[in-house]
């Protein structure tokens, strides 16, 4: 397994490169338990209730160990995010979602994607602070996009026809970070985040005749 490691790139403001540095075995399974404890903090707290100190106690690990593998509670945080949506990734890969077509597939995804959420609203709010929080080692927006949202919109898409195919992911990845603010927020219920998904789907894939 590897690391990605963020650092400042010179003579651009705000962005960074990004470095992979393998890891052995013992050092996953640390790295693993850190994420674990601060999942489970922000579940039971939101983001307020993840700190470096409380992560570290609750992973029974020295703070010098967290920032080790963690520049900053919103780099962990972000991680914790993007492990969840790999695992979600892989599982529409492995079981692709039913659909005689690539719209019936998207709307099932997003229906996936809006219960996840749902199940843990703590937990999202929490993500969705990370991932604005201006730290260039959480906000990795390319990374979610083609670690977690493009591999969940292939599955979708599968061998159809869609079209520039980057770019509808790109669109209902924007629309997901959307919608996940709204549900944290409390701007969108369930349903309402449902309806707004299923106008746009149908609008960027229209529905095709077999």
């Amino acid at each position: 397994m590897s690391s990605p490691v963020n650092l400042p790139s010179n003579g651009r403001s705000g962005t960074t490169v990004r470095i992979e540095r393998r890891l052995g075995r013992a050092q996953i399974e640390r790295r693993e338990r850190l994420l674990e404890a601060a999942r489970s903090l922000a579940s039971e707290g939101g983001y307020p209730a993840v700190t470096i100190r409380d992560v570290a106690d609750r992973a029974e690990m020295g703070l010098a160990t967290v920032y080790r593998y963690f520049s900053s509670k919103d780099h962990l945080i972000a991680e914790v995010h993007a492990a969840r949506g790999r695992e979600i990734a892989r599982e529409l890969q492995e079981n692709p979602p039913p659909g005689a077509c690539a719209q019936e597939r998207a709307l099932r995804v997003c229906e996936r994607l809006i219960t996840i959420i749902g199940q843990d609203l703590n937990l999202a709010a929490a993500g969705v602070m990370a991932l604005t929080s201006g730290d260039p080692a959480a906000s990795s927006a390319g990374q979610w996009q083609a670690m977690v949202i493009g591999p969940c919109m292939e599955a979708a898409f599968g061998d159809e026809d869609v079209g520039d195919r980057h770019e509808l992911s790109d669109l209902l990845g924007h629309l997901v970070f959307a919608v996940m603010v709204g549900l944290t927020t409390g701007q969108h219920a369930r349903e309402s985040a449902m309806v707004l998904f299923e106008s746009a789907v149908r609008r960027m894939l229209p529905r095709r005749n077999s």
